[in-house]
């Protein structure tokens, strides 16, 4: 009987090993939205949650930003402009929550690009088009 569970103890130890981290968005290969207003008009923003300490995904904003590149692999530089733009949520403690605003520019870009994000909610993000995730 110790050893049928000490086997199972192990089986499951060795199970766990195999799981991947969360939230992961590094790793997703180029994958560019298709609708051609995500990230670029307040009411489609990338949704990278991670605001709350605590939350699941904090720090996914972070991941985002460090993997993005412009079309041809180009480091991208990111300036936060600000908060705008309310929107309500009944789920989060205060009814809804504000978007920030940041802009994007690389190297060889006819003018820098201003995208929205959501920091308190999060969908499996993806890159605006004209830019590429690695």
């Amino acid at each position: 009987m110790k050893y049928a569970l000490l086997l199972l103890f192990f089986a499951l130890l060795s199970g766990c090993q195999t799981t991947s981290p969360e939230p992961g968005i590094t790793g997703q290969g180029e994958f560019t939205a298709s609708d051609p207003e995500y990230g670029y008009v307040p009411h489609k923003p990338v949704k990278l949650g991670g605001f709350l300490r605590g939350s699941k995904y904090e720090g996914s904003h972070i991941e985002y930003f460090q993997s993005l590149t412009g079309p041809n692999g180009e480091p991208v530089k990111v300036k936060r402009l600000g908060s705008c733009c309310p929107f309500e949520d009944k789920t989060m403690p205060f009814g809804g929550g504000m978007l920030d605003k940041y802009e994007l520019r690389y190297r060889g870009q006819k003018k820098p690009v201003t995208i929205y994000v959501n920091l308190y909610q999060f969908e499996a993000p993806q890159a605006p088009q004209g830019f590429t995730l690695l």
